[in-house]
C-alpha cells in the first residue's frame, strides 16, 4: 500500500449516522455480551482453564457476529431512510428486537437445552400451534417490559450517539474512529484466540471445547481440516458418524404393500393415547382407572416412544418408521401404510383430538386422506374440557354405529392433551397438592428447586389424574358395549416429561428415560395376560397390529422397521427421534446422532442418567454394528435425488 493511499484510509470521514451506528453497535455488542453471560451458566463445574477462556472468549465472537448483523440493518436505515427520527426509530427498534431475542433464547436453552431453532420456528408459523404451549401474565409482564424499556434506551442511546457526533464535527474532531479502533483491535484479540481454541480442539477432537461451543447460537466454528495435506488429514483422530437422513431425497415407501388375506382376523382397534404421559405415572395414586385395567392387560413395562414429542410419539406409532423419515413423508403428504391397509380392509375410520392435528402436521401426512374423519375441534380453550368432549363424542359415535346396525370393525384414535403443558384440569380435581397455579417460565428456567420442582409436578399429576378419568370412562363405555371382547385396545403416552431431573423441564430436550419411556398396555382377543420385559418401541405398534390381521412377518421389512410386540429381541437398538438428532437406545447406553452432518462433532455416548459417558471410545465399538443398522433403516426408505432438479420443482 503506497503512503498516498494510506494516508487516505486514514483520512477517511464516514457520514454522521455512519459514526452514530458505530458507536452504538459498540454499546450493544457490551450489553448483548451481558446477556449472553446466561449462556457460561451451562459450563460444567469442573472446566478446564482452556475451556473457560474459550467459552468467554467464544461468547464475545457470537456476540460481535449477532450484532453485526443487527448493525447492518441500522446502515440500511442510515442511508434508506429519510428524517432523523425516522432514523432513530428503525435503530431503536431493531437493537430492542435484537435483545430480546438474545434474552429470549438464553431463557429457551435453559429450560429446553436448545437453541431457537427450525423447530422454534415451525412452533411460532405452523397454525395450530397455539394449543401446545401457553405463557403466564408473568412471561408477558417480564417480556414488555424489557421490550419497553429497552426501546427508551436504544432511542436515547441513538440520540446520544447522534449529538456526540454532530458536537465533535462542529468541532473539527474525526469522532468515534480511533476510540472505536482500539475498542475492535481489543475484540479482535478474543476472537484470535478462541478461533485458535477451537481449530485445535476440532483437530484433536477435544469434545470438552466442541460441546462448549453448542451452548452459543450461531457460534462460527473454524476448521482448519480441510487445508491440512492429505497425509496429515489420515492421521487425525475421527469422531464417529453415522448417516441417518439424506437430504433432498425422495421417498420410497412403502418398498412392497404387506398382504392381508381376505378371511383373515378383523377385531376393533382402539388407540388412546395421553399426552405427557411418562412411565412412572401409570400409578394406584395418579392413574386409579388406567392402574386396574392394567391387570387385565399385557403390560410392556420397558417400552420407549419414538421421539422425544408428540411429532415423533405418533409418527412412529402410526408408521412403524424411524423419526428421521418425517420431513420426506410430510413433504409428500404420505399416510402410513397401517391406515392405508386398515381402509382396504373395510375399516370405519375415526381420529379424535382435543389438540389441533395442524400443528404438528399430522393432517398433511398421517391423515391427508381422512378428511372429515378428523375431530379435533371442541368449541372450548380449556384442554381438560376438550379432554371430556372428547370421550363423549367417541361413545356418541360408537353409539350411533350400534344403532346404524353397523357391521364393519372400526378404527379409533383418541389423543388426550390435559397433560401437555400447561397441563391442565377442572378446578374441582386437585388430589395433588400443593400445585403451581400456573406454569411460570420466568420462574421456572434454569431453576431445579425442589419446592418448585413439586409444585410443578403436581400440576402435572392433577392434570393426568384428570385424563385418566376420562380414558377410563371411554374404556368403561366400551366394556358396556358387545365391541369389548372384540376389540384391541393399546393404551399408552406418546413420550415422557422431565421435571428438571436432568436440569431441564418438559420434553424434546435430551433422550433420557424421563423424556422417552412411556406405559405401553395391550388387550384383546388372543392377547395372553401379564408383563413383559424384553424391550419395546412405538416403532413395533403397526408391524404388530398388522400381523394380528393376518399379514406376512415375512414382507415387514419392505415397510416398516420395528419389530412384532410379542417377539422382540433381548438385545437391540431402539430409536428416539428429535428435531435435530437421533437417540439411539443400547445395552451401552443412549448414543446422540446429529441428523446434519456438519454438526458431527454433536455425536456422543450417554448414560441412562443422560450424563456424557467418560470413555466414548469404548461404547461406539461395542455398538458399532447396531448404530450400522440403524444408519441402513434410517435409509432404507428413501432415495437421494439429484439437488438442483429437486430445487427446480
Amino acid at each position: 500500500m503506497s503512503t498516498e493511499s494510506l494516508r487516505q484510509l486514514l483520512a477517511f470521514r464516514p457520514g454522521p449516522r455512519t459514526s452514530a451506528v458505530l458507536l452504538v453497535w459498540l454499546a450493544n455488542v457490551a450489553l448483548g455480551t451481558l446477556i449472553g453471560t446466561a449462556y457460561l451458566r451451562h459450563l460444567p463445574a469442573d472446566a478446564s482453564t482452556r475451556l473457560w477462556i474459550f467459552a468467554h472468549f467464544g461468547l464475545v465472537t457470537t456476540i460481535v457476529v449477532l450484532t453485526g448483523v443487527a448493525a447492518l440493518v441500522c446502515l440500511a436505515f442510515a442511508r434508506l431512510v429519510r428524517g432523523e427520527r425516522r432514523f432513530l426509530l428503525g435503530q431503536a427498534l431493531t437493537w430492542m428486537l435484537f435483545h430480546v431475542a438474545l434474552y429470549t433464547d438464553t431463557c429457551i436453552y435453559k429450560l429446553f437445552h436448545y437453541h431457537f431453532n427450525s423447530s422454534a420456528w415451525n412452533l411460532l408459523t405452523t397454525r395450530g400451534s397455539e394449543d401446545s404451549y401457553k405463557l403466564g401474565a408473568n412471561v408477558w409482564i417480564v417480556a414488555l417490559t424489557l421490550a419497553g424499556l429497552l426501546f427508551v434506551g436504544e432511542w436515547a442511546l441513538g440520540r446520544f450517539a447522534l449529538a456526540r457526533v454532530a458536537r465533535a464535527r462542529t468541532l473539527g474532531h474525526p469522532i468515534a474512529w480511533k476510540p472505536a479502533g482500539v475498542w475492535i483491535v481489543l475484540l479482535a484479540i478474543p476472537i484470535f484466540i478462541e478461533k485458535a481454541i477451537y481449530a485445535s480442539a476440532d483437530l484433536t477432537l477435544d469434545r470438552s471445547v466442541q460441546q462448549a461451543s453448542g451452548i452459543f447460537p450461531v457460534y462460527p466454528r473454524l476448521s482448519v481440516e480441510p487445508f491440512l495435506p492429505d497425509e496429515w488429514r489420515a492421521q487425525l483422530p475421527q469422531v464417529p458418524t453415522y448417516a441417518v437422513r439424506i437430504e433432498p431425497a425422495r421417498l420410497v415407501y412403502p418398498r412392497k404393500r404387506p398382504e392381508l388375506p381376505p378371511g383373515g382376523p378383523r377385531p376393533n382397534i382402539l388407540i388412546v393415547v395421553i399426552d405427557s404421559w411418562r412411565h412412572d405415572m401409570l400409578a394406584e395414586d395418579v392413574t386409579p382407572g388406567l392402574w386396574s385395567f392394567a391387570k387385565e392387560t399385557r403390560r410392556f413395562e420397558d417400552h420407549l416412544s419414538g421421539g422425544n414429542a408428540t411429532r415423533f410419539g405418533l409418527f412412529s406409532l402410526f408408521y412403524g418408521l424411524h423419526g428421521t423419515y418425517w420431513w420426506s413423508v410430510l413433504a409428500e403428504r404420505r399416510p402410513p401404510v397401517l391406515f392405508d391397509e386398515l381402509d382396504a380392509a373395510g375399516y370405519d375410520s375415526r381420529v379424535f383430538s382435543s389438540a389441533t392435528m395442524e400443528y404438528p402436521e399430522f393432517r398433511q401426512s398421517a391423515f391427508a386422506r381422512m378428511g372429515e374423519r378428523v375431530i379435533d375441534e371442541f368449541d372450548t380453550p380449556f384442554p381438560h374440557e376438550r379432554d371430556t368432549r372428547l370421550a363423549a363424542g367417541l361413545v356418541e359415535w360408537w353409539r350411533t354405529r350400534r344403532e346404524a346396525g353397523e357391521t364393519r370393525p372400526f378404527f379409533a384414535f383418541a389423543l388426550l392433551d390435559s397433560p401437555h403443558q400447561i397441563y391442565d384440569f377442572p378446578p374441582d380435581a386437585t388430589p395433588f397438592t400443593p400445585f403451581a397455579p400456573e406454569l411460570d417460565y420466568v420462574e421456572m428456567e434454569g431453576s431445579t428447586d425442589p419446592e418448585l420442582v413439586q409444585r410443578v409436578k403436581n400440576r402435572y399429576r392433577n392434570a393426568v389424574h384428570h385424563a385418566d378419568r376420562v380414558a377410563t370412562s371411554i374404556l368403561d363405555a366400551l366394556r358396556a358395549s358387545p365391541d369389548f371382547e372384540n376389540t384391541l385396545v393399546i393404551v399408552t403416552g406418546d413420550h415422557g416429561e422431565e421435571f428438571a431431573e436432568h436440569g431441564h423441564w418438559g420434553h424434546t430436550s435430551n433422550f433420557a428415560p424421563e423424556q422417552t419411556r412411556v406405559p405401553f398396555l395391550l388387550r384383546g382377543p388372543g392377547i395372553a395376560l401379564g408383563t413383559e420385559r424384553r424391550p419395546t418401541s412405538h416403532l413395533d405398534v403397526a408391524p404388530t397390529l398388522l400381523e394380528l390381521l393376518g399379514a406376512d412377518p415375512a414382507l415387514r421389512a419392505d415397510w416398516c422397521v420395528g419389530v412384532n410386540l410379542f417377539a422382540p429381541p433381548v438385545r437391540r437398538a431402539r430409536t428416539v427421534a428429535a428435531w435435530e438428532e437421533l437417540g439411539v437406545w443400547t445395552k451401552s447406553g443412549i448414543f446422540r446422532l446429529p441428523l446434519a452432518p456438519e454438526l458431527a462433532f454433536r455425536t456422543a455416548a450417554f448414560g441412562y442418567d443422560w450424563r456424557p459417558l467418560a470413555d466414548q471410545a469404548t461404547p461406539f465399538r461395542a455398538e458399532a454394528r447396531a448404530l450400522l443398522e440403524v444408519s441402513a433403516e434410517c435409509l432404507r426408505f428413501v432415495e437421494p435425488v439429484d439437488p438442483i432438479a429437486h430445487a427446480r420443482q
